[in-house]
C-alpha cells in the first residue's frame, strides 16, 4: 500500500545550510500511513507489546503523534523500516493517519544492504542516551512556569496522577535535589521534599535528608514539623519582641551564657516577676516551650490530664467515673510557656539567687574553720540542687524530642501500614504470626478503639451516626464494624486473609499511638515488640524511638540516637 500524504526528495546535493532544513542527497522525506510500511528484520528481534514500556510509547504517540521520523529503505515497491521499529507498530495500534520517513538510498547488492541494516541498527540503538530523571523533573519545572497545568503535564509526561508532575516540578527547583536525584539517593518525591528546603535556605535539614537513608521519611517528617513549630513560635514571640524582649530560637542549655530568671533575685532579694522583666525588657530573653493545657470548658480552670476520665472519649453519652471530669467538659490547646533568661543580670538590675550564689561562692580567707565547713556544705548542696533541676531539664528535654520523633514516626507508619495492607494476599509468615498472636491476646481486637484504626487503615469512610445512641460507648466501633462489612463481603478468600492481619496491626496501632506520643516510654508492655517486629520483617525500617517502643533501645539510648552527630545516624543506618 501506499499512502503517501506529501513527499520531498532531495535527487541531486546536500542540504546547504539556512534557516529551512531539506533532506540530503538522494533521500527522501514523506509523511505515510503506518501501514504502508514493512516492518523488516531487525537486531531487536522481539517487542513486547504488553509491556509497560510499550504501551507508554503507544500513549506518547496518541498524544503527540510520532515526533522522530522513522528510518526506512526502497525494496521494489515496498518502504522497509530500518530504524523505528517500535515506533511503526505503535503507530500502528495508535491509529494514527500518518507517520514522519525518512527513505535513504541503499547499496545494490544484496549482501552490502544487509551490512548497513545491521550495522545502523546496532548503533541507532547503542547511540540512544535517554534522559535523567533529573532533566526530565527540570523540563516539567519549566512547564509549570510556562503555565502548563499539572493534569496536563501528567498526560503529556505519562505520569500516573498529577501529584508525580507536582513532585517533578517541586525537585526540578533545586540542583541538589536534581543531583541527588540522578545519582540514585533520592526517588522523585523525596528529591521534591529535599527542593522545598533546599528553596528555603535550610543547609542543616537539606544535610539531615540527604543523610537520612532508609529514615528518610521520618526524618522529612520531623522535619516538617519543626518547621512549623518554628513558625508557631516566632508568631507567638511577637508580643514579647515588641516589648524588646529577645525572642530565642533555641532553648538555652546548661553552658550557655544565660541565666534563668528563676535562678535570679531583684536587688532586694526578691524573686523577678514580669514587671521587674518588662522594665528592663532590652535585657532580657525568652525561651517559648509549646505545652498541652488542659482546662475545665464551663470555667476555664487549668486540670490535670489525671483528672479526666479517658473512656469517655468519643462517647459524650458515657458516665464518668466518680470523682473524674468527662472528656466533653475539657479543652486541650496548645500553649506557649514562657521561660526568661538573661545574659548580663547586672545590666537586668538583678543577682544570683542563693541556690545559684552559693553554688558558685568561693572561700573566704576571713572565714573561720566552722564558716569555712558550713559554706563548703551550703555549696556542696546547692550545687547537688542544680544537678538535680538541670537532670530534670535533660528529662524533659529528652521527653519532648521523643515525643516529636514519636508523632513523626507514627505519621510515616500508618502511611506505610495503609500501602502495606492494599496487598491481595498474606506475607510470607504472616498466617502463623497471626494464629500466635490471637493465642497470646484473644482480647486485642475488641480494645482501643480498634475498628476503627482498621477503617483509616483499609482506607474506609464511616458515616455520621446520627442515631439516638450516638455517642454511647461502644456505638463507634459498632459503626465502622457496619462501614467494614462490604469491603469484607466482596473480598476474595486470600484478601479477607489480609484484612483479618489488618485487624490485628489496627489494633496494635491504636495501643501503641491512640493515646498520646509516648509509646517509647512502655518496653516492656502491650507487646509492642511484636506488632513492630513483624513491621521491621516485613519492610518497615523502625526509627529509633519506634526501637525503644519496641524495647530494642532504652529511651536513653533512643534520645542519645537522635541528638547524635548526622554523620553518626548515617552511619547506623
Amino acid at each position: 500500500m501506499t499512502a503517501s500524504i506529501e513527499t520531498t526528495t532531495a535527487a541531486t546535493e546536500a542540504p546547504t545550510t539556512g534557516t529551512t532544513p531539506v533532506v540530503g542527497a538522494g533521500e527522501e522525506f514523506a509523511r505515510l500511513h503506518p501501514t504502508a510500511l514493512e516492518v523488516g528484520p531487525n537486531v531487536r528481534d522481539e517487542v513486547d507489546t504488553d509491556s509497560d514500556e510499550f504501551r507508554a510509547v503507544v500513549a506518547s504517540i496518541i498524544e503527540h503523534g510520532v515526533l522522530l521520523p522513522i528510518l526506512a529503505r526502497r525494496d521494489g515497491d515496498q518502504v522497509v523500516v530500518i530504524d523505528g521499529q517500535v515506533r511503526t507498530l505503535a503507530a500502528l495500534e495508535a491509529g494514527v493517519d500518518s507517520v514522519p520517513v525518512l527513505i535513504r538510498p541503499t547499496a545494490s547488492k544484496a549482501k552490502d544492504r544487509e551490512i548497513e541494516r545491521l550495522t545502523q541498527q546496532v548503533n541507532t540503538n547503542d547511540r540512544r542516551i535517554p534522559l535523567t530523571d533529573g532533566q526530565r523533573a527540570k523540563a516539567v519545572t519549566a512547564m509549570f512556569e510556562l503555565g502548563l497545568s499539572a493534569t496536563k503535564i501528567a498526560k503529556t509526561m505519562q505520569y500516573d496522577n498529577r501529584d508525580t508532575a507536582k513532585a517533578a516540578g517541586t525537585a526540578g527547583r533545586s540542583q541538589t535535589a536534581l543531583d541527588a536525584l540522578d545519582a540514585g539517593q533520592l526517588d522523585l518525591e523525596q528529591a521534591a521534599v529535599v527542593a522545598v528546603f533546599d528553596a528555603d535556605g535550610d543547609t542543616e535539614a537539606v544535610e539531615r535528608l540527604l543523610d537520612a537513608g532508609s529514615w528518610f521519611h521520618s526524618v522529612a517528617q520531623e522535619l516538617i514539623a519543626d518547621r512549623a513549630e518554628r513558625k508557631a513560635r516566632a508568631e507567638a514571640g511577637t508580643p514579647y519582641a515588641e516589648k524588646g524582649v529577645t525572642v530565642l530560637e533555641e532553648e538555652p542549655d546548661y553552658d550557655s551564657p544565660y541565666v534563668a530568671a528563676e535562678d535570679l533575685v531583684t536587688a532586694d532579694g526578691d524573686p523577678v516577676t514580669d514587671a521587674v522583666i518588662d522594665g528592663a525588657a532590652e535585657h532580657w530573653a525568652v525561651w517559648l516551650t509549646a505545652d498541652e493545657q488542659i482546662t475545665l470548658t464551663a470555667t476555664g480552670e487549668v486540670i490535670e490530664s489525671e483528672s479526666i476520665d479517658w473512656a469517655t472519649e468519643g462517647a459524650p453519652k458515657a458516665v464518668a467515673t466518680d470523682g473524674y471530669h468527662h472528656h466533653k467538659d475539657v479543652t486541650v490547646a496548645q500553649v506557649w510557656v514562657p521561660e526568661y533568661f538573661t545574659a548580663d543580670p547586672d545590666a537586668a538590675g538583678v543577682k544570683l539567687g542563693p541556690i545559684l550564689a552559693a553554688a558558685s561562692s568561693e572561700p573566704d580567707e576571713a572565714d573561720d574553720q566552722a564558716a569555712a565547713e558550713r559554706k563548703a556544705r551550703e555549696k556542696k548542696a546547692a550545687q547537688a540542687a542544680l544537678a538535680a533541676k538541670e537532670a530534670e531539664k535533660a528529662t524533659r528535654r529528652r521527653t519532648v524530642a521523643l515525643n516529636k520523633a514519636s508523632a513523626a514516626a507514627t505519621i510515616v507508619r500508618k502511611e506505610w501500614l495503609t500501602k502495606f495492607l492494599t496487598r491481595k494476599t498474606l506475607p510470607k509468615g504472616a498466617g502463623k504470626w497471626i494464629t500466635e498472636t490471637l493465642v497470646d491476646e484473644p482480647g486485642l481486637l475488641t480494645e482501643n478503639k480498634a475498628p476503627q484504626y482498621l477503617t483509616e487503615l483499609l482506607g474506609v469512610t464511616v458515616p455520621a451516626d446520627t442515631s439516638p445512641s450516638a455517642g454511647y460507648p461502644g456505638v463507634a466501633d459498632k459503626a465502622a464494624r457496619r462501614a467494614l462489612a462490604p469491603t469484607i463481603d466482596k473480598a476474595s478468600e486470600t484478601r479477607a486473609q489480609v484484612i483479618l492481619l489488618a485487624q490485628i496491626l489496627a489494633a496494635y496501632e491504636a495501643r501503641v499511638s491512640g493515646k498520646g506520643n509516648d509509646s517509647w516510654r512502655r518496653t516492656s508492655w502491650g507487646n509492642q515488640d511484636n506488632y513492630l517486629g513483624f513491621l521491621d520483617q516485613h519492610g518497615h525500617v523502625l526509627t529509633v524511638v519506634e526501637q525503644a517502643a519496641a524495647g530494642m533501645l532504652t529511651p536513653e539510648q533512643a534520645y542519645d540516637a537522635l541528638t547524635a552527630p548526622n554523620e553518626d545516624n548515617a552511619a547506623d543506618q
